[in-house]
């Protein structure tokens, strides 16, 4: 092999090693001087590894959490998510509940509507480059089709760039990744993951691995367990994970979230 080829299937090889990302739900109050996101290791460790790729989702109180008289986040949500915004490799995703599809489409769209202001707040970065819709339906009625397409739309059309990012929580009927960026194919515990078998029934499914994410919580693994699923999992394709030990992501333990990070950057 030439020295250009053998350059050229190394920088192959590396860019296909960290095609994996890491998709967060920030639950967390950032708490005064970003304390509490500072004690999981958020910041370091986003630092730490700057070609591992994140999206990172904010939720200040199940949605915006804005009013008319207030229409951005309080001073704590200010500083840290514009911190987060201040990295190459993160962008920050909006939730919002669509309480599997029953949700009005007025009120999904006022939570949209209310991300998409983030942008105009001048003093500091806080706006959110997508959209996370939590509780989505797996419905295969024209209606949930439409209403999936609806919503999509109006993310496009009012969050610039936007992501858009469907959250049911298991196996999604297909049609749905024609409107979504990405959807979570599995969502669950840890001991009822099982890797191969996961990954090959979201396959089977129908499902493009390069569009799926995996959420993994209560996470008893080692460390070299994590590496292992990590490897696996980036090498089946995925294209999003995360793992915590944590059952509803409202705590981080930095020294996990340091080490899943350094998985991903193995690949």
């Amino acid at each position: 092999m030439k020295v250009s080829q053998c350059l050229a299937a190394m920088a192959l090889l590396a860019a296909q090693s960290s095609a994996i990302s890491i998709l967060l739900p920030l639950y967390v109050y950032p708490e005064d001087s970003l304390a509490a996101w500072n004690s999981a290791g958020l910041f370091s460790t986003i630092a730490a590894y700057p070609d591992v790729q994140w999206q990172i989702i904010v939720n200040p109180a199940s949605g915006p959490g804005n009013t008319s008289a207030n229409p951005y986040p309080d001073s704590n949500y200010i500083a840290g998510i514009s911190k987060l915004n201040s990295y190459s490799n993160v962008q920050t995703i909006g939730y919002v509940d669509t309480a599997t599809g029953g949700r009005p489409y007025s009120s999904v769209t006022a939570d949209i509507q209310a991300y998409a202001n983030w942008a105009n707040y001048s003093p500091k970065n806080i706006a959110v480059k997508g959209i996370f819709f939590d509780d989505f339906t797996v419905s295969t009625t024209q209606a949930s089709y439409t209403y999936a397409s609806n919503i999509t739309n109006y993310a496009h059309e009012h969050v610039s760039g936007a992501s858009v990012i469907f959250n049911p929580g298991g196996l999604s009927p297909v049609k749905y990744f024609d409107y979504a960026d990405t959807i979570v194919e599995f969502e669950n515990y840890y001991s009822d993951y099982a890797s191969p078998k996961t990954i090959s029934s979201i396959s089977a499914s129908g499902a493009p691995l390069g569009n799926s994410a995996v959420l993994i919580h209560d996470t008893t693994a080692t460390s070299a367990t994590i590496d292992s699923l990590v490897h696996t999992l980036n090498a089946d394709g995925v294209e999003f994970i995360y793992f915590t030990q944590d059952c509803c992501y409202n705590a981080i333990n930095a020294a996990f979230l340091l080490s899943l990070a350094a998985a991903v950057n193995a690949g």
